[in-house]
């Protein structure tokens, strides 16, 4: 909360009709620096009940993309991602930065490594629980999986597409060719079903 709030209120409220003790006994008088140091009070006692005194810290990969969020410790998962989303200020519906599901959250155990050929860096990795140097870590990787899956589904419907245009371009040849020589038309639809039969055995 801000000065010009508490000063903003304060005006709405002097500015409102003469009340006296006596036709309001259930009233108290404030002074506008008790109001003040009030708004104050309620503002960090708002964030701190909608965190759970959970530190979050913006997790990222080397390149500097944002991948999640992590805090030191081990927190009950619904807590962290409350804290996260109030961290984040992220819509629910359309920001990517929003973690959704507790699915996504887990808990770690992380020691600081540095970073080779960059003094002063250092990265997180994994660690043996309570092992020399190991900190305990809650962390979410969401935006990551949230950007790996949309990517996944950009490259499954580019593949469904080629294969449905190569599809349409094969049903058209042969079409084409039971007119002009059924002869090769069977021998091109053999030779297809041959091809797609040894992919598929690859892949098995």
């Amino acid at each position: 909360m801000t000065d010009t709030l508490a000063n903003r209120l304060w005006q709405e409220l002097t500015d409102k009709e003469r009340r006296t003790p006596a036709d309001h006994p259930d009233m108290r008088l404030i002074t506008r620096e008790e109001l003040t140091k009030y708004l104050h009070l309620a503002s960090f006692k708002w964030a701190e009940e909608r965190t759970h005194g959970i530190q979050i810290e913006e997790l990222r990969g080397l390149d500097g993309d944002l991948m999640g969020y992590w805090a030191r410790g081990h927190y009950a998962l619904h807590h962290f991602k409350e804290a996260a989303n109030y961290y984040n200020g992220a819509d629910a519906i359309y920001d990517e930065r929003y973690v959704s599901e507790t699915s996504s959250i887990r808990q770690e155990w992380w020691r600081t490594v540095p970073v080779t050929g960059e003094p002063g860096m250092v990265q997180y990795c994994p660690a043996e629980p309570k092992s020399r140097g190991a900190f305990a870590v809650t962390v979410t990787t969401a935006v990551e999986d949230r950007q790996i899956k949309a990517t996944s589904r950009q490259i499954a419907d580019h593949q469904r597409a080629e294969a449905r245009g190569f599809a349409n371009g094969l049903n058209w040849a042969l079409r084409n060719l039971d007119h002009i020589d059924a002869a090769a038309g069977d021998q091109l639809l053999a030779h297809y079903r041959e091809e797609n039969k040894k992919e598929r055995g690859a892949h098995v």
